[in-house]
């Protein structure tokens, strides 16, 4: 398989950047480590979070972005409006707490930062979104962000 990213740990080989984040902190990361906890509570939320990523946040803005800049194809409004209603989501999921899990930083929030920066950087406004916004920058600070 060609993908970006893979990763070769031996014998194990995986695609796909939110597996591979959990087969690392699995592996690596030491028993009670902070960015995968193993209470199934918390685990869920970041579980949750990690595949409402990938199956409905990015996943619209692929739909919506993907079709100009590839093909040429003319953007669709009512694609740009799906993908800001999923940032709506993620904005009111993000009221009240830090991180994507709680008060601290879990691989989940690796793997949104990952997004919710290319969406900035393509020129999604994030003013209409003020729990994305303070979530963001407070990710900006976190080790290996750059």
């Amino acid at each position: 398989q060609h993908c970006v990213p893979t990763l070769v740990d031996g014998d194990v080989r995986l695609w796909e950047s939110r597996a591979i984040l959990g087969y690392l902190v699995n592996k690596y990361g030491g028993q009670n480590n902070s960015l995968y906890p193993t209470d199934p509570k918390i685990r869920a939320k970041i579980d949750m979070m990690m595949y409402f990523d990938m199956g409905t946040l990015y996943l619209r803005f692929g739909q919506y972005v993907y079709p100009v800049a590839i093909h040429g194809e003319a953007p669709d409004s009512s694609k740009l409006e799906k993908f800001y209603e999923a940032m709506s989501w993620l904005n009111t999921y993000l009221d009240g707490v830090d991180y994507i899990a709680g008060s601290s930083v879990t691989i989940a929030d690796h793997a949104l930062v990952a997004s919710v920066s290319s969406f900035a950087a393509c020129g999604i406004c994030m003013d209409k979104y003020p729990n994305i916004k303070a979530w963001l920058a407070r990710c900006k600070s976190m080790p290996g962000y750059e």
